[in-house]
């Protein structure tokens, strides 16, 4: 399986960072690898998109992963995972209905603290506490590279060993 992926270890956990394209794949795998237990899905606004985190754990073994996703505000969405951990379905709702990701697949995907007629998503740095869209905001610029890509060599790294006269 060919996914977009970075993994690293924190603490006592593997974090994978994915393409929001592989997500749904690797969340299949895991639960494939025996993660049978959804600890959370949270999100957070990182200034230039959303990011999806979603916690795992393996009751077997006790072993923990978490898998992030990125996404841009404008299209704020993944897939849904509440058919491999039906637990999921609730967290799914309220990043749904704070943050505004739409979770493609979901079986009720539906506001779950704020009224339908809200077209914001307040938790978003767009919004001020008051919940207005703050003037002239603008989205950071995206993180080059992706987290899940390799850095380019600098310059640097790309000169060739010795140099001139040798």
């Amino acid at each position: 399986m060919d996914l977009r992926i970075k993994r690293e270890r924190l603490f006592d956990e593997d974090v994978y960072t994915v393409h929001p394209d592989d997500y749904r794949a690797l969340c299949e795998q895991l639960k494939k690898d025996g993660f049978d237990y959804p600890r959370a899905i949270s999100s957070l606004d990182m200034g230039y998109g959303l990011r999806v985190v979603l916690q795992l754990t393996r009751m077997s073994d006790l072993a923990k992963v978490e898998v992030r996703t990125d996404v841009s505000y404008d299209v704020a969405a993944v897939d849904s995972v509440t058919d491999l951990w039906p637990g999921v379905e609730w967290h799914e709702r309220e990043a749904y209905d704070l943050m505004g990701i739409s979770f493609r697949g979901h079986p009720d995907l539906r506001r779950l603290l704020l009224e339908e007629e809200w077209d914001l998503h307040p938790l978003q740095k767009r919004y001020d506490t008051g919940g207005y869209l703050i003037p002239d905001w603008r989205p950071a610029d995206w993180p080059d590279p992706a987290p899940w890509q390799e850095p380019a060599p600098s310059q640097e790294d790309a000169a060739p060993e010795g140099g001139e006269g040798e």
